[in-house]
């Protein structure tokens, strides 16, 4: 495919060596997680880990949640390495990330904490519905971890974003009041408009209709309200607002809920086996959690391309959106643009990557399809 004119050519080859520097990391980290997982089973330690707990309590639920302590943190020490060098020293190779190490750090470990608390309730709450319904614990654990789902949708910008991000009312009126004659076109309704510190981590630029309900809101990164024309943030927000007006949300939580279905159910049919196999006899067995998650991440794989799918059809839907509710097909293209020339994406992506992993279109079919757009 022909490179467009404005995407520079020397930035698309730093972009193809960013992203696979990334890739190899990747890579890299599943392998070793991987390894770690065998290593559980194989070497017995994950059975021994709970025999051991077994002395110190017989209450299953302390069982469970020290069992996930150690687990968490060990698995947290080993990952560390990689989340390091993609993070932090790739970040700041290719001159995005703003942070000194010690903020870096810090927000580490409010992820650390963060995703433990989230990772034990998640955890309790299999091994106690596995425990209670032996044998349509794959229809509850479905049914809950959606319900988890929307409530972290509805609360993330009320408790998890403010630990990381400020976030202050947008103070350019001007645009601000061209955002909401979009919102009123689209016939939506926002909490407010934002602007979040983004700078103070990176040079990228973004920006999102966040929350449900009561908490939902537009946010703008600093970055993009800074660096970029204002028609095309316009275009941003008109994409996001698309997605919100045409529901894409509750339609990704749709079909999220009915591969979380197919998953378990799955999972249901084939445990057995492969429990069996690792010398496992019941679903609920705390110890076989390093099986429950291996087969979890295989299936999850198996299913990522039709996610992929489904998430780009709606990413599509939003762009025709943006361009109908702005008219601004040059600022369309100009954005898409700047976020490959800026942001290092990959234009013109293997075709193959594309299909398994984007979640949007890639930047060149975007430019391509908003040059064909008609009013």
């Amino acid at each position: 495919m022909k490179m467009h004119p404005l995407i520079d050519q020397e930035k698309q080859q730093l972009a193809k060596k960013y992203r696979r520097e990334n890739r190899i990391v990747s890579i890299m980290s599943n392998i070793v997680s991987a390894i770690l997982v065998l290593l559980l089973l194989y070497f017995c330690i994950s059975k021994n880990l709970v025999i051991f707990l077994k002395t110190l309590t017989e209450m299953r639920f302390l069982i469970g949640f020290f069992y996930f302590i150690i687990i968490y943190i060990l698995y947290a020490i080993i990952q560390f390495p990689f989340v390091y060098i993609s993070g932090y020293k790739t970040e700041h190779r290719y001159g995005f990330s703003t942070q000194t190490f010690a903020a870096w750090f810090k927000d580490w470990l409010k992820s650390f904490f963060v995703t433990f608390i989230i990772g034990a309730i998640l955890f309790e709450t299999i091994y106690l519905i596995t425990n209670i319904a032996p044998d349509f614990w794959w229809l509850w654990l479905s049914l809950i971890m959606i319900l988890i789902s929307v409530i972290l949708a509805n609360l993330f910008p009320v408790l998890i974003l403010p630990l990381f991000y400020k976030t202050t009312p947008m103070e350019n009126e001007p645009l601000k009041k061209r955002i909401i004659e979009i919102c009123n076109h689209a016939k939506i309704n926002i909490k407010g408009i934002y602007s979040i510190n983004l700078s103070s981590k990176t040079t990228k630029a973004n920006a999102a209709v966040i929350g449900l309900g009561n908490t939902k809101k537009i946010v703008l990164g600093d970055t993009l309200l800074n660096n970029y024309t204002e028609d095309e943030i316009l275009s941003v927000c008109a994409h996001e607002i698309t997605h919100d007006h045409e529901h894409h949300i509750w339609w990704l939580i749709l079909w999220q809920s009915l591969s979380t279905f197919i998953m378990f159910y799955i999972f249901y049919k084939i445990h057995p086996f492969f429990y069996g196999l690792a010398g496992f006899e019941k679903i609920d067995d705390i110890a076989s959690f390093p099986l429950f998650v291996l087969i979890f991440v295989v299936l999850s794989l198996i299913l990522n391309p039709l996610g992929s799918a489904i998430s780009r059809y709606y990413e599509r839907r939003a762009d025709q959106g943006a361009l109908n509710l702005t008219k601004t097909p040059e600022a369309f293209i100009s954005l898409m643009a700047k976020f490959c020339n800026n942001q290092l994406s990959i234009a013109y992506p293997n075709p193959i990557i594309e299909w398994y992993n984007y979640s949007h279109p890639s930047s060149g079919k975007r430019i391509a399809f908003a040059e064909k757009w008609n009013p």
